[in-house]
């Protein structure tokens, strides 16, 4: 029978694609397979840099470095900055023909370390035959022989950004080696400050809003799936937090003589928090769920799927079970608000313990927001949740007067740091062609994630410059970042070189 031209059609539409990204795929393994010490040696040379983000003279150099590494692959690259900022790195790469801009963002600035505490020095980039943990040892990679994909590079941001940025320029070397076209124009933003707080983000992408604009942000960050899976997130929880204090007497009192007659600090704080938080984790400030959307049916069926890795999360650090609602999972868990109380500080304890009623009792809480809050609000029910239990609230300690004058009194400190949550919809196009897309790059499933349950600074893309983005990792989950002996699985970097050039490849059309 012969073919209907609707057949012909969508026979073409849905093969040529995947013709062309197994041709992305397979140049990206040949160029690496022929350039594994060349490549090996730029990210050698990128990891000897100290990147301390609190050390401007080292995060310019670096800066220096990339806009270099971008132009030796013929982009149009230069330094960003904005107000106070640490430099950016901006490059762009126009193809001819292509009607979606996509932008690869990933920050060069690093953790500061204490070489005290590193089984090799952090600026000392190192190959090892394994993880240091397992026994690995020191070994001669520039033999001209294939590199172990299990062999290990130690140093700081070996993981955690500066080997995704040689992997995304490095798929632009492959493909061109290849005679294969960008299917779309690339950008790179490339961050300095992201590890101190990216206090700057909004004021940089305000100042440079036309030069960023994009149809798509990819954020080559963070580790692959805990089970080894291929990961895509598309959301961030925000992040604030607070220091409340209880003040009672002026000083320390005898516990038998005080005991019923002074205020005790400890014990109204307890009752402050009870007030606050539920034994489940329910949040009991009124208002404080207001505006907050239910998961969507699209994030629900992905948590279904194997989102999260749900046993792993909840009983490798030892939990009997997901502390919020009865029943619930970890994904569950993570899509709604938290308050969590992140330390307790009256008296002393064990030796320390006196018979006397401390003069203060002071909490650390943490909020943990999800779209529909915002920080000024939280901060608005907070402190009329306090004032409702009876307390003057005060940002310094009180005076004299006060304490005469008031029964209870509360200092709040809120923390000048922090950020709203940001999402990506799972059912946007660009996330379903995304998911597609790093699907062909792997015979693993891809972990399509809702929200992280942690935070990042990622909601002024959303805000200054009104675009989706998803995180799309790379690096193993086992690579310690943030901590001594950060490390790099060298394998990782061979699959992040084709998953990049596969995302570069395609020209992002549905």
């Amino acid at each position: 029978m012969r073919p209907t031209l609707i057949a012909v059609l969508t026979t073409v539409f849905w093969v040529s694609p995947v013709l062309a990204l197994d041709e992305a795929m397979e140049a990206a393994d040949a160029f690496r397979q022929a350039h594994e010490e060349q490549i090996l040696e730029e990210v050698f040379d990128f990891l000897a840099l100290p990147n301390n983000a609190a050390d401007r003279d080292d995060i310019v150099v670096n800066a220096r470095h990339i806009v270099a590494m971008l132009e030796a692959r013929g982009a149009e690259a230069r330094i960003l900055e904005a107000g106070g900022s640490l430099p950016a790195v901006y490059g762009e790469i126009l193809t001819p023909g292509a009607t979606r801009t996509v932008m690869f963002y990933a920050h060069y600035d690093g953790q500061p370390t204490d070489p005290a505490n590193w089984t090799y020095p952090p600026f000392e980039p190192v190959m090892l035959s394994g993880r240091i943990d397992a026994g690995g040892e020191p070994v001669n990679w520039r033999t001209g022989e294939s590199i172990d994909p299990d062999w290990r590079i130690y140093a700081r941001s070996s993981s955690d950004d500066k080997s995704p940025i040689v992997a995304l320029l490095t798929a632009i070397d492959a493909l061109r080696a290849a005679d294969i076209p960008l299917g779309v124009n690339i950008k790179f933003f490339f961050e300095g400050e992201e590890e101190a707080g990216s206090a700057n983000m909004h004021t940089m992408l305000e100042a440079h809003r036309d030069l960023l604009a994009a149809d798509f942000w990819v954020l080559a960050d963070g580790p692959v799936d805990p089970r080894g899976d291929p990961r895509i997130v598309l959301g961030v929880r925000g992040v604030t937090s607070m220091q409340l204090t209880v003040h009672g007497a002026s000083r320390d009192l005898h516990s038998g003589h005080y005991g019923n007659v002074a205020p005790n600090p400890g014990a109204r704080l307890a009752h402050l928090i009870a007030s606050m938080r539920a034994p489940d984790g329910r949040v009991l400030i009124d208002g404080f769920y207001d505006g907050v959307p239910s998961p969507s049916d699209a994030a629900l069926v992905l948590i279904e799927s194997g989102a999260y890795d749900e046993d792993g999360l909840v009983s490798e650090p030892g939990i009997a079970g997901v502390e919020w609602g009865q029943g619930a999972t970890y994904g569950e868990a993570v899509m709604v608000p938290a308050l969590n109380i992140l330390g307790l500080q009256s008296g002393g304890v064990g030796d320390a313990t006196r018979n006397a009623i401390p003069s203060t009792a002071t909490a650390a809480i943490g909020f943990r927001m999800v779209p529909g809050q915002s920080i000024p609000r939280i901060r608005e029910q907070v402190t009329a949740h306090v004032q409702s239990e009876g307390y003057l609230i005060l940002d310094r300690p009180p005076t004299a007067e006060e304490r005469l004058a008031h029964p209870r009194i509360a200092e709040i400190h809120w923390s000048t740091s922090g950020y709203p949550a940001a999402v990506t919809e799972a059912d946007h196009p660009d996330v379903v062609r995304l998911t597609d897309l790093v699907a062909a790059t792997s015979d693993r499933p891809v972990r399509v994630v809702p929200i992280l349950g942690g935070s990042l600074p990622l909601a002024p893309i959303v805000d200054v410059l009104d675009v989706p983005f998803a995180i799309v990792p790379m690096v193993n989950p086992d690579n310690s970042q943030h901590a001594p002996d950060e490390n790099l699985r060298v394998g990782h970097l061979w699959d992040g070189i084709r998953l990049y050039a596969v995302l570069m490849a395609d020209d992002w059309e549905d």
